[in-house]
């Protein structure tokens, strides 16, 4: 702006300085934006060469944000929406999932799975809460272990091992094997009569079973 008119030569060159003075000058070097903000418009945009972007408040992105980087985050992480990852996942601490999680591809376990709760395979269920543990199948058979033995059944029929016997029961009908040798209840072996053999004598029959003659 002129301001002396008596001297417009000397107006000239100080305006000349101090359009000199704006060519070189970088207003943005050292800048403060109020209350009013910034705005980039019509495609512009900021690039941030050999330096940084430091945000002491938030950053709010409402479009996309992209990078080919590397993303260095020390705070929590707080995700609303879907996350698709299409790359390796690494996580070298301790992750809890407190939702439901489906997993689509092979899943492969190089150490220890620790899981405490039922585990549900299909129509199969193992549940540590039954018994001492159990596993049972679709069709109602079931593998289970109490505080001595382990054992197998389904409807009437049970094997049971423990550390001093095996028993294959069905019904009242029980096999057991121990130290003593064989041990078969009353009801196991059928009885036969007319073999003209002491009582107790144990035969084998025409259809395969066993047989025990009762003396007469």
């Amino acid at each position: 702006m002129v301001d002396d008119l008596s001297d417009y030569y000397s107006e000239l060159r100080r305006l000349r300085k101090d359009v000199d003075r704006l060519q070189v000058a970088t207003p943005l070097q050292s800048a403060s934006i109020g209350s009013g903000g910034i705005r980039v418009y019509n495609g512009g945009y900021i690039k941030i060469e050999n330096g940084g972007l430091e945000v002491s408040g938030y950053a709010q992105i409402s479009g996309a944000l992209r990078g080919d980087g590397t993303i260095d985050w020390t705070g929590d992480v707080d995700f609303s929406g879907p996350v698709e990852i299409t790359g390796t996942l690494d996580v070298t601490a301790e992750t809890r999932l407190r939702g439901d999680t489906t997993i689509e591809g092979r899943t492969r376990l190089l150490s220890e799975l620790e899981v405490e709760g039922k585990i549900s395979a299909g129509d199969m269920t193992m549940d540590p809460e039954v018994s001492g543990g159990a596993l049972t199948f679709a069709n109602g058979a079931q593998v289970f272990t109490d505080a001595d033995t382990i054992q197998v059944f389904k409807g009437n029929a049970v094997v049971q091992v423990s550390g001093s016997y095996a028993r294959i029961q069905y019904g009242g009908n029980v096999v057991q094997i121990d130290a003593n040798g064989i041990r078969m209840s009353p009801g196991a072996v059928s009885p036969v009569s007319g073999m003209g053999l002491p009582a107790g004598v144990m035969i084998l029959g025409a259809d395969g079973y066993v047989l025990k003659t009762d003396g007469s």
